[in-house]
């Protein structure tokens, strides 16, 4: 089974991807924050068929203002989802709400996380998840407000200004297609909003603070909320974190990412390194062409590799290597190896995307809520100029996206964007947790949100995985983890676990 299309930064594809296999085995900032009210318990009921429902998922509605503080105004409801804790009523702590990233990923579809947990964890906590405002199963949700992948040449050299000045043509084509459709909608996706929400829920559950897991962009909603309810937390886990500083321009810079994390898992398979640039030079000259009549091109490779390489080490290894290999068989191999490996490769998750989950839709929603700063033209080519010699390999594809990405929105400013660190004033208990060379958000991001948070401890793992607690089967990570979890006592010091290579690996079909 093959992993599902994901983002590559904000990412949550890895999360999905190991769900889907289990499938088929300050104090300015502190006024911002609600007024005390009683919240009505949620109302649980089994879900009503799938996934959740096999697995033993509760499913219920929290109502909520459109607008935070505007409760006679429009409403809108989040779908929520349970599963309660395995342990005795007596080893129950009560709630961990864990958010799988995006922007725009419906949290329904992160479920079987929940047994990817350690079990520990799955004994003392009900595992809740939502969708947030706006996506999958809430309403009313975005509707038809996707955009496709990154048009750039088959073969030959690569003008990336001009590949820029396309794409900025197609996000505001699908930005402004979305915004006459969801106008008001989208002026409350912001995080904003999330993290009031997430309070809402918190209460709704009966737990007295938080206990929260972020991965990715499910940190820029805890750190928000730290930011908010710094009173309100009990543990916070930022896991892949993205940077609390920076602005909308310095999103673009985690499009180095995806080459570092290659850069780490070709260091420790040299075979392959060397196999790498020959099937580029190849590609780059001529297309593979499939059976179906479709072609195969460098760019189908890329966009691929870029999403295995940082997946949990249970599949990263195992399918960026079947990935190099069946390629290289598809180009150089005997023609019977030729023909099977070309059929392979007509699967599209060996492909590039339809639909780019970087760009447009709840992506650019949130995002461009979240941010209120607007590279201009110039701006956006000289940020796409000093990432390319950084990132030769997935650098270009990347920046266009996200130097582009507010494109269409530029009669929409940001009305609540989030607020900036640093935070002196909010003395929360968190653990920030994130790989040295994460595919997606650079650990100089995790760094960065230790400075905004001083009360928070870091705990870094060596590898080029991102979203590193998941998935990822270093035990001296997943001990740290848990013990805090469980304790909600932070760390004295930060702390380094080294790589350790998969003790399984998902075989690749």
């Amino acid at each position: 089974m093959l992993p599902s299309e994901g983002s590559a930064m904000f990412s949550r594809s890895r999360l999905c991807m190991l769900a889907g296999l289990l499938a088929v085995v300050g104090s300015a900032v502190a006024g911002h924050a609600a007024p005390r009210t009683e919240a009505k318990p949620l109302e649980w009921s089994p879900c009503p068929s799938g996934f959740l429902a096999r697995q033993g998922f509760e499913c219920a509605r929290l109502s909520r203002p459109l607008h935070h503080g505007q409760s006679d105004g429009p409403q809108i409801e989040l779908a929520v989802y349970r599963l309660p804790a395995s342990g005795t009523a007596d080893e129950r702590i009560g709630s961990l709400l864990f958010n799988p990233g995006g922007p725009g990923q419906p949290g329904g579809e992160s479920a079987g996380n929940a047994f990817l947990i350690p079990e520990d964890l799955r004994r003392a906590f009900d595992f809740v998840i939502w969708d947030p405002r706006g996506l999958g199963a809430s309403t009313p949700k975005l509707t038809g407000c996707t955009v496709g992948a990154v048009q750039r040449p088959a073969t030959g050299a690569v003008d990336w200004q001009r590949v820029l000045d396309q794409r900025r043509l197609e996000l505001a084509t699908a930005n402004r297609g979305c915004l006459e459709t969801h106008r008001e909608l989208i002026s409350a996706m912001g995080t904003v909003e999330t993290a009031h929400d997430l309070d809402a829920l918190r209460r709704a559950l009966g737990d007295p603070k938080l206990t929260y897991w972020g991965v990715s962009y499910g940190t820029v909603i805890g750190s928000t909320y730290a930011a908010i309810y710094p009173n309100n937390v009990r543990a916070l886990v930022l896991d892949g974190s993205v940077d609390p500083w920076i602005d909308l321009a310095g999103l673009s810079q985690s499009s180095v990412a995806p080459d570092d994390a290659i850069r780490f898992f070709l260091a420790l398979d040299p075979k392959r390194a060397a196999t790498i640039p020959r099937l580029l030079n190849r590609l780059e000259q001529k297309p593979l062409l499939l059976a179906d009549g479709q072609s195969y091109t460098r760019w189908d490779f890329l966009d691929a590799l870029q999403r295995f390489v940082p997946s949990p080490d249970m599949v990263s290894g195992t399918y960026s290597r079947a990935l190099i290999d069946t390629v290289d068989r598809a180009l150089f191999g005997t023609p019977q190896q030729q023909a099977a490996a070309l059929d392979q490769l007509q699967n599209p998750m060996l492909r590039s995307p339809d639909v780019d989950t970087n760009a447009a839709a709840g992506f650019a929603a949130i995002t461009c809520q979240d941010f209120p700063q607007r590279p201009s033209a110039l701006r956006q080519s000289q940020l796409l100029k000093g990432i390319l010699p950084q990132a030769p390999l997935a650098g270009g594809s990347l920046a266009v996206n996200f130097v582009a990405l507010c494109s269409g929105y530029e009669d929409l400013p940001a009305r609540n964007p989030i607020p900036r660190a640093p935070f002196p004033d909010a003395d929360v208990p968190g653990l920030i947790v994130g790989s040295s060379w994460d595919g997606s958000t650079p650990w100089v991001w995790s760094s960065a949100m230790a400075r905004a948070f001083p009360s928070m401890r870091t705990l870094q793992s060596v590898g080029p995985q991102h979203g590193v607690v998941i998935g990822v089967q270093s035990s001296c990570l997943r001990s740290a983890v848990s013990q805090y979890l469980l304790r909600a006592e932070v760390p004295p010091l930060d702390a380094t676990c080294p790589y350790e290579p998969p003790k399984l690996e998902q075989a690749f079909q």
